[in-house]
C-alpha cells in the first residue's frame, strides 16, 4: 500500500540523515537524534509507543556512556590530574623528571654553543630535550602601524645574517595591510618574526612570518609534555610555558586517530584499522613530517606503509615530529588539487589556517577569518593564495576557533574578540639566544 511504501521511504531517509549528521559532527548528531526521539514520543501520545522507544533510547545512551568510559580508561593516564590555572585547568606533571629533562636540554644547548664559540663562530641551538626555550628578550619586541618600519627591521635581519640579500620576505610594504591592526615583530641574532593582517582576494588574513637561524627553533609543544590526548590547556598558557616568541595551534591530535603521529622521534600512533574500503586509519589523511633540518616532508593520503617501514623512514630521514591534519595545499611550489577529505570540508567556504615553508628555516602561518560576516575560503583558494605568496610547501591546520596565533604570550587577532579555546599542542617558534645575553 501507499502507506507502507511511505514508511519504507521515510525509514531509509531517516537513516541517511542520521548518517549524514554523524559525518558532519558527532556531538550535534547525538543531540539532534535524542531530541527527535523525545519530540516523537511526546507527539505520539501513546504509551505503547513511548515505553519501547524510551527503553531503546536509554539502552543507546547507556551504550554511548560505556564507550566513553572505555575511552577514558584507555587514553587518560591514571597518574595525571589537573590543577586550576588562570585560564582553566593546567596539567600537573612529574616536576622532578621535567626538571631533569630541562637540565639535560640546557646542558646540551650550552655544550653546542660552546663548541661553536670555540670554532670562532657564534651559533646557538636549543637542546631537543629542553621543555622550554630561552626566555625572549623583551627589548627585541616591537609594534608599529607603518610598513616602512618593518622594512627597516628586515634590513636589520639581513645585516645580522638571518636573511641573505637575495632572500625575500613574504611581508611586503605594498600589500593591502589592514590599517586598524598593529604589525608586531621580534628580532634578535637568531630569530625574525613578523605578524600582520592584510586583505588578500577579499579575505582578511592573519600572517606570521618566521626566519630562524637554527632548525631547533621550530618545535612542537604538547600539554603535559607528553602524548596525552586527554590533556588540554589554553594556547597562551602553553606558549608562555614554552617561552615561545610565536606559537600556533597544531593538529589537535586528540580529536581523531587518523594519520601517522611522530613525537620526539618516536611513532606514537599508527593504526592499521580499516577506515574505508580503500584506506586505513594511518593513511586516511595527509601527514606532515618535520625533520631535524627544519624541512617539511609529506606522506599523502593513500600511501601504503608498514609499521617497520615508517619506523625506518623516521630513522633515515631524522624525523622529529609530525602533524596529522591536512590536506596538503602546496608541494614543491605547486598548488595541489583538492577533493574529498575527512577534515574541514575542502570545497566549502570557511575559516581556515595553514603552515608553510618558504625556504630553508623560513616559515609562514596564515589564518583566514570569518568574523563579523567576512567570507571564508575553500582549501583550493587558500592553496592558490599561498602559492602566490611564493611558499614551497603548505599544509592545512584546523580552522575556526581552533586556529590561534600567540605572539609574546598574547593572542594576535586584533579584530576578533571571541573567547580562547583550549588545545593540546602548539607549533612553537623560539629564540635560541641564551637568556643572559638579553640581560
Amino acid at each position: 500500500t501507499k502507506i507502507k511504501r511511505d514508511r519504507i521511504f521515510f525509514l531509509f531517509t531517516a537513516l541517511a540523515i542520521v548518517w549524514g549528521m554523524f559525518a558532519s559532527g558527532t556531538r550535534t548528531a547525538i543531540v539532534c537524534l535524542f531530541a527527535g526521539i523525545f519530540v516523537y514520543v511526546i507527539l505520539s501520545k501513546s504509551i505503547k509507543i513511548a515505553i519501547p522507544v524510551i527503553i531503546l533510547a536509554g539502552a543507546a545512551f547507556a551504550f554511548l556512556a560505556l564507550l566513553l568510559l572505555c575511552w577514558v580508561a584507555v587514553f587518560v593516564h591514571p597518574d595525571s590530574f589537573f590543577l586550576p590555572g588562570r585560564a582553566g585547568t593546567l596539567p600537573h606533571a612529574n616536576l622532578v623528571s621535567e626538571l631533569d629533562a630541562f637540565s639535560a636540554g640546557s646542558r646540551e644547548a650550552a655544550c653546542t654553543a660552546a663548541n661553536h664559540a670555540s670554532a670562532g663562530e657564534e651559533h646557538f641551538v636549543i637542546g631537543e630535550a629542553a621543555l622550554s626555550a630561552p626566555m625572549p628578550d623583551a627589548l627585541s619586541y616591537g609594534e608599529t602601524y607603518r610598513a616602512r618600519d618593518v622594512a627597516e627591521v628586515v634590513e636589520d635581519a639581513v645585516n645580522a645574517g638571518l636573511l641573505s640579500e637575495e632572500e625575500k620576505t613574504v611581508f611586503s610594504v605594498t600589500a593591502a595591510l589592514d590599517k586598524d591592526s598593529p604589525i608586531l615583530y621580534y628580532i634578535d641574532d637568531s630569530l625574525l618574526t613578523i605578524c600582520w593582517q592584510e586583505t588578500v582576494d577579499g579575505h582578511l588574513c592573519t600572517f606570521c612570518e618566521v626566519k630562524t637561524a637554527d632548525p631547533s627553533q621550530i618545535r612542537r609543544k604538547l600539554s603535559q609534555d607528553a602524548f596525552a590526548p586527554s590533556s588540554v590547556v589554553y594556547p597562551t598558557d602553553l606558549a608562555v610555558s614554552a617561552n615561545a616568541v610565536a606559537a600556533v595551534t597544531g593538529d589537535g591530535y586528540s580529536a581523531h586517530d587518523l594519520g601517522i603521529s611522530v613525537y620526539q622521534r618516536e611513532i606514537r600512533r599508527f593504526k592499521a584499522w580499516p577506515y574505508s574500503f580503500t584506506r586505513r586509519c594511518y593513511n586516511a589523511v595527509d601527514t606532515l613530517f618535520l625533520d631535524a633540518s627544519g624541512n617539511f616532508r609529506f606522506s599523502p593520503a593513500g600511501a601504503s606503509w608498514s609499521r617497520e617501514g615508517i619506523e625506518q623512514y623516521v630513522l633515515e630521514n631524522d624525523i622529529l615530529f609530525s602533524l596529522t591534519c591536512g590536506p596538503i595545499l602546496v608541494a614543491d611550489g605547486q598548488a595541489m588539487p583538492q577533493g574529498g577529505y575527512p577534515f574541514g570540508s575542502p570545497g566549502r567556504r570557511a575559516a581556515r589556517s595553514a603552515i608553510a615553508q618558504c625556504g630553508p628555516l623560513h616559515y609562514l602561518y596564515v589564518s583566514v577569518s570569518t568574523a563579523d560576516g567576512r567570507p571564508g575560503c575553500t582549501a583550493s583558494e587558500l592553496a592558490g593564495m599561498l602559492q602566490a605568496k611564493g611558499v614551497q610547501h603548505a599544509y592545512a591546520l584546523s580552522g575556526g576557533r581552533s586556529a590561534e596565533l600567540v605572539f609574546g604570550g598574547e593572542l594576535y587577532r586584533p579584530l576578533d574578540n571571541r573567547s580562547e579555546k583550549p588545545c593540546n599542542d602548539l607549533i612553537v617558534f623560539a629564540t635560541a639566544l641564551p637568556e643572559k645575553r638579553g640581560e
